[in-house]
């Protein structure tokens, strides 16, 4: 009987040794094994002691230029130079294109489409992948916006006036203190003096001085321009013409703008030059139709010849 407890006491005690042999066995290896092991990635970012999470790089968003035609130049202080095909805007940079002039634009990888014909200044705003903002200085500018949720585009005058859209085909112009919208497609919100008017598509608005806009009517099918010569007493001018367009209309005398009133009459002198035999006068209403009409110069008086007075001699012979 004492036999059989000595035996099952040192099997109990070899089982246990075996046991703990093995237990430290494994503490051993994994010891070991976590030593050799590379440190665990446990954030995308840097977390030493004492250090800031690190941001995510998030790329720049700029307007880049896609087409030039004409002479059309840049700057983003003082000194313009000419603009080419890939190079890129930042805000506070402006463009400018000259007579017969156009520039195109698309902002980020984006397919939308900013186009600023001839005669027109537009200065980068804010450009982020939330909001695309433009200043249109002068002229107009073309857009083609296609839509997304999460961005917007805003296209700002001087006098305080707003055109935001999230997905539009329409025209901004401005013109000395009016500005017009012309929407082809979708719909723009304009905004001036607290009031927004919604202008859908084939219709226009227009905003003079910074005032209320006016209400949204539709895009005229045809232009209208009426002009007249008047005589003048001056040789030295070919013509002096007045006319009438449509409110919002822009109207070029040889290629130079005249300046419309609100009522939408209009009136330029126009100097006499050597080969000039006819005036061109051209109207642009906001959603881009043109009319044009050629008046011809008026001819140069001519010098009257001295006038002769007849005289009767009376011959009489001497006595």
């Amino acid at each position: 009987m004492t036999s059989s407890r000595d035996a099952f006491g040192r099997t109990l005690v070899l089982g246990l040794g075996l046991v703990f042999l093995l237990a430290l066995g494994g503490w051993v290896a994994f010891e070991r094994f976590e030593a050799a092991a590379p440190p665990r990635m446990t954030a995308a970012m840097s977390t030493l002691a004492g250090s800031r999470p690190i941001p995510a790089v998030v790329p720049e968003v700029r307007a880049t230029v896609v087409e030039v035609v004409g002479s059309v130049e840049w700057t983003h202080g003082e000194t313009w130079t000419a603009l080419r095909v890939g190079d890129a805007l930042a805000p506070d940079d402006s463009v400018r294109t000259g007579p017969g002039a156009r520039v195109d634009l698309r902002v980020g990888d984006e397919a939308s489409r900013l186009s600023i014909p001839e005669r027109s200044a537009v200065r980068v705003g804010e450009v982020t992948r939330a909001v695309h903002t433009l200043l249109l200085e002068r002229g107009r500018i073309d857009v083609d916006y296609r839509g997304r949720k999460d961005r917007v585009l805003r296209v700002r005058s001087e006098s305080g006036t707003v055109a935001e859209t999230r997905e539009a085909r329409f025209s901004m112009l401005r013109g000395g203190a009016m500005v017009a919208v012309a929407t082809r497609g979708g719909s723009v919100n304009l905004s001036s003096a607290g009031v927004t008017v919604q202008v859908g598509a084939g219709q226009q608005s227009v905003v003079f001085d910074g005032a209320k806009p006016l209400a949204a009517e539709p895009i005229p099918l045809e232009v209208l321009l009426k002009v007249a010569a008047k005589a003048s007493a001056s040789e030295s001018l070919c013509l002096s013409l007045s006319g009438k367009v449509r409110v919002g209309t822009e109207v070029f005398v040889e290629g130079e703008p005249t300046v419309v009133s609100h009522d939408g009459s209009f009136h330029a002198d126009v100097p006499r030059r050597e080969g000039l035999s006819q005036v061109k006068v051209v109207a642009r209403e906001p959603g881009g139709e043109i009319r044009e009409t050629l008046l011809a110069c008026r001819p140069r008086a001519r010098a009257r010849a001295p006038r002769v007075e007849s005289v009767k001699f009376r011959w009489e012979e001497a006595p």
